[in-house]
C-alpha cells in the first residue's frame, strides 16, 4: 500500500482551518468534513487526480465504489476549492484521457462495429472529469456512447475535431493543416483529392473534411500511430 504523503502540509492545514472557520466551528457534518479532506488531498497532490479509482482507493483503504462517491460528492460540495477555467480543465482532461496508454486501454473495450464507424474509445475514471468531458462532447454536437461500462466512452473522431474547434484548440490555418496532413498521410485518397484543388484557395471546411475522413479511417483500421498523429494535429498540447 502506498503511504499518503502531503506535498504541502502547511497549505493543507491552513485551507482546512480556513474552511472550518468560514462555515462556523462545529457546523460541518462528518460527511462534509470527509469530503473536504478528500478534495484537499487531491488539490495537494497527495492523491493524483488522474489516478484510477482502484489506485486511489488503495491509498485510502476504502472500496473503489466509496472512492468514486468521494470524488463525485466532494467536487460537487467543495468545487470552489479546485475551481479552474473550463478551457484549462478541458485541456487537462484531454491530455490525460487521450494519452497513448489510455487510448490503447480504451481500444480493448470498444466494439468492432463502433470502431468501423469511426468511434474512438476513451477511459475517464474520475467522475467530475467524466462529467466535464461528456458535456464538452454534447456541446460539440456529439453524443457520448458507453461501451461495456460507465468509465469507457466511445466518441466519433469528427466530434473530437468539432470539440477542438469550438474550444479553440484547433488552429484554423488551411495551408498549415494540409502541410501537416501531407506528413501524416502522404498517400491517402482524401489528401490526394484535397491537393487537386488550389491550396491557396482551399476552404477550411475542405481541410476539416479530409481530417475527419482520415481520422475515421485510422480509427477503424486500428492504426495507433496514425490516430496519435492526427490527434496531435487536433489537440497540439497532447
Amino acid at each position: 500500500m502506498q503511504q499518503l504523503e502531503l506535498k504541502d502540509p502547511a497549505g493543507f492545514a491552513a485551507e482546512f482551518m480556513r474552511q472550518t472557520q468560514l462555515q462556523g466551528f462545529g457546523s460541518l457534518s462528518k460527511r462534509d468534513l470527509e469530503l473536504l479532506v478528500y478534495v484537499l488531498l487531491e488539490r495537494d497532490g497527495a492523491i493524483d487526480r488522474n489516478a484510477s479509482n482502484h489506485a486511489a482507493a488503495q491509498q485510502l483503504r476504502v472500496t473503489p465504489a466509496k472512492l468514486r462517491a468521494l470524488r463525485r460528492d466532494g467536487y460537487a460540495r467543495w468545487r470552489q476549492l479546485v475551481a479552474e477555467p473550463v478551457d484549462v480543465a478541458l485541456r487537462r482532461v484531454l491530455s490525460h484521457v487521450l494519452d497513448e496508454a489510455n487510448l490503447r486501454s480504451g481500444s480493448r473495450h470498444v466494439s468492432e462495429r463502433s470502431r468501423k464507424e469511426g468511434f474512438l474509445a476513451v477511459r475517464v475514471e474520475h467522475p467530475d472529469d467524466r462529467q466535464l468531458f461528456e458535456q464538452a462532447v454534447l456541446d460539440a454536437g456529439g453524443l457520448p456512447v458507453y461501451e461495456r461500462n460507465r468509465e469507457v466512452l466511445a466518441v466519433r473522431f469528427d466530434t473530437l475535431v468539432t470539440l477542438a474547434e469550438k474550444a479553440g484548440f484547433l488552429q484554423q490555418g488551411t495551408e498549415t493543416m494540409v502541410k501537416e496532413l501531407r506528413k501524416l498521410a502522404p498517400g491517402s485518397e482524401e489528401l490526394a483529392d484535397l491537393l487537386r484543388k488550389d491550396v491557396t484557395k482551399l476552404r477550411w471546411e475542405d481541410a476539416r473534411s479530409a481530417l475527419n475522413s482520415l481520422g475515421a479511417k485510422a480509427v477503424s483500421s486500428s492504426a495507433e500511430g496514425a490516430v496519435k498523429g492526427l490527434l496531435k494535429l487536433v489537440f497540439p498540447f497532447l
